[in-house]
């Protein structure tokens, strides 16, 4: 018996496979909203794919390159959908995917890509349909109390679902007593439903899961997202409350990141690729970026527009960052050719 040895190793997923994994994770978060009965934001998904599907097949008839190599504009489509609330006027959905995909694949070829079009497109739609998307749900008078999360739950802002009791005291009667930790009434809903207008702020469980399914087997593509959400929730734990004068580090961690799409981004969108820098260190500035910039313009959360400001601020930070990395390269080859020559000459 003759065993077949396979040189090569792989330490991650290839692109197709990594593609299957995001369309079956966002297929879930599909068929959630179906369950949950929330239509529109089902029409408003199916007519942004729709645009990138248009977008696609007018590539193929005027380049005849390979329809399977449209992956990236499928997924960008769906994402677009994701973030344009449910009353958004379907006529202008499709065309700001359809117009913004095409293009996206006219000008900027995979090879040379450095921006995440669904960013732009969503950017697009909010300055053509502010008037559809909902406001900051946070007031500057509740970003300085001690848990703006729980108020928000408390005047009905966020659902909170008939599980949800006994789920919370089962967790603070026999898992976290023993570490002196309870958590309030509310968070569980938090985490199942946020019934926001925006698809992409509702379910962070299944945000959750989808990051951990995503880059639990890929130690390299952890760390920007896990270098992001820790940075921004360090920033608005010290920061926030003290910007509009409140107290030192008293800030509302879970409502930052359960808000404004934030986990949803940074499973989906943060590192299109192409617009995220190759060497370690240059990852842990970009994440740190990101955090900050998500800071900056999200705040303490509920932004409905934020997260998109945010990525697109990463692409162009993005392009320093590969310039840095590419001069970098460029004399370390540089010194090891130098090193190679001056070896040679001395041996002769």
């Amino acid at each position: 018996m003759i065993s077949e040895v396979n040189p090569f190793f792989y330490l991650c997923d290839s692109m197709s496979a990594m593609t299957y994994k995001i369309l079956i994770l966002l297929s879930i978060q599909f068929i959630a909203l179906l369950l949950t009965k929330s239509y529109d934001s089902v029409l408003i998904i199916t007519v942004t794919f729709a645009g990138g599907l248009l977008a696609s097949l007018l590539y193929y008839i005027l380049t005849k390159e390979a329809f399977y190599k449209n992956y990236e504009i499928i997924i960008q489509s769906i994402l677009i959908g994701f973030f344009l609330p449910s009353s958004f006027p379907l006529p202008t959905a499709f065309l700001c995917s359809f117009v913004i995909l095409f293009l996206f694949k006219i000008f900027i070829r995979h090879s040379n890509n450095w921006m995440t079009p669904s960013a732009l497109a969503i950017v697009i739609a909010w300055f053509i349909g502010k008037s559809h998307f909902p406001q900051f749900l946070i007031s500057q008078d509740l970003i300085i109390t001690k848990n703006p999360a729980v108020s928000l739950i408390t005047q009905g802002t966020f659902p909170v679902f008939s599980f949800d009791s006994s789920i919370t005291n089962f967790l603070n009667n026999y898992i976290l007593f023993p570490f002196r930790v309870t958590i309030p009434e509310g968070l569980i809903s938090l985490l199942w439903d946020t019934n926001s207008v925006i698809p992409a702020f509702r379910f962070n469980i299944l945000n959750i899961i989808a990051t951990i399914v995503l880059f639990c087997d890929n130690s390299m593509m952890e760390i920007i997202p896990v270098i992001f959400m820790a940075f921004y929730a360090l920033l608005v734990r010290l920061f926030g409350p003290l910007v509009y004068g409140g107290i030192f580090n008293t800030g509302d961690v879970i409502l930052a990141l359960l808000s404004s799409g934030t986990i949803f981004a940074a499973a989906f969108m943060l590192q299109f690729p192409g617009t995220i820098p190759v060497t370690i260190n240059a990852k842990i500035i970009f994440g740190l970026l990101a955090g900050l910039f998500a800071f900056l313009i999200n705040g303490a959360g509920t932004s409905p527009i934020g997260t998109a400001y945010t990525i697109l601020i990463c692409n162009l930070f993005n392009l320093l960052l590969r310039s840095i990395e590419d001069i970098r390269v460029e004399k370390k080859l540089k010194t090891k050719i130098f090193s190679v020559l001056n070896l040679s000459e001395g041996n002769e």
